[in-house]
């Protein structure tokens, strides 16, 4: 696991791991090269993360997800 020097926050493996395996599956969803790197940019707080999360995940999980990102 990469540490992104964009992400200001507490330095917490799990939830790193976490967030990029959403990227990481957007990606072998989509197939697109720049969906990993777009959904990771900005230390996971874009537009791409948002539209991976919601297309994979179900809406009961978005805040979660939406309160990591504010975390890392």
């Amino acid at each position: 696991l990469v540490f992104d020097p964009s992400c200001a926050g507490v330095y917490d493996r799990v939830l790193l791991g976490k967030l990029n395996r959403l990227c990481d599956d957007c990606y072998n969803v989509f197939r697109e090269p720049n969906v990993a790197t777009e959904c990771r940019s900005n230390c996971f707080y874009n537009l791409a993360f948002v539209q991976c999360l919601e297309y994979l995940l179900p809406p009961s999980l978005h805040e979660e997800y939406q309160a990591n990102v504010q975390m890392v």
